[in-house]
């Protein structure tokens, strides 16, 4: 550095004495910075463009979806229920609650059909819930998951069991908070009843019982189609039948 005179340490800055002056931006550096916004701008507007177009293209699956389970639940006496969440799915969280979509019961809450979108992490589970009550039992928490993808809607922390049935305990996982109850419900006609009702899980406490699908697990098929309700209300029906009577006398209300 001359005596009194500026020179430059680096390029983009000079030092002057004692003193370091960082030179206004250039005007190559203000285009590169135009460029970078237009960049992220255009971005954004073309995911913004996606969503809707995606939106657009569900909606009329979803509202074929809907008129569809209405026309089912209509059937059974099932109507829609949106204002009941907290009474027909008392079994699931109020946050867990907050997912519920297309909801229907009956009058009294006894029988209830939603679907349900529940958050995991940075993605999301879709399934379709059936909440009923089976009268006469007050059964400690029970549930039974298939082994092949974690289905239940509800996670407990109950310990596991095996039962008598291998065929079973492969295509199942069982957990229970008290054995005996548990051995006493899935007697082997229970047991073959969910074997035929393949990809359904449930959660009983109580008397109240909520019977859950995991989407994914189900085959490929047009999403206006709430296949797995058939399925559902299937299972409803012959769980029913098959609750062993020693369980309402052993565990009644």
């Amino acid at each position: 550095m001359a005596d009194g005179f500026p020179t430059s340490d680096r390029k983009g800055a000079v030092r002057k004495g004692k003193f370091r002056i960082e030179r206004p931006y250039t005007r190559g550096a203000v285009d590169a910075l135009i460029v970078t916004m237009t960049g992220t701008l255009i971005g954004v507007l073309v995911c913004a463009v996606i969503i809707f177009v995606l939106v657009r293209r569900l909606a009329p699956l979803q509202k074929a979806r809907l008129q569809a389970m209405a026309a089912m639940c209509a059937q059974r006496g099932l109507v829609p229920s949106g204002a009941n969440l907290s009474r027909d799915f008392s079994m699931l969280s109020s946050i867990e609650r907050t997912g519920l979509r297309n909801a229907f019961s009956t009058p009294d809450g006894g029988v209830a059909a939603a679907d349900l979108i529940r958050s995991e992490g940075k993605s999301a589970a879709f399934f379709s819930v059936l909440s009923f009550i089976v009268a006469g039992v007050n059964m400690p928490t029970v549930s039974v998951d298939p082994r092949n993808v974690f289905t239940m809607a509800v996670v407990g922390g109950e310990p596991t069991l095996e039962l008598e049935s291998d065929e079973f305990d492969k295509r199942f996982v069982v957990r229970a908070k008290d054995r005996r109850s548990a051995v006493m419900l899935l007697d082997p006609g229970m047991m073959q009843w969910l074997l035929d009702c393949d990809h359904v899980s449930f959660v009983m406490i109580g008397d109240r019982m909520l019977a859950s699908i995991n989407r994914a697990t189900e085959p490929h098929h047009n999403p206006s189609e709430p296949v797995e309700f058939e399925l559902l209300f299937k299972f409803y029906d012959g769980f029913l039948t098959r609750v062993p009577p020693i369980l309402r006398s052993e565990y009644a209300v």
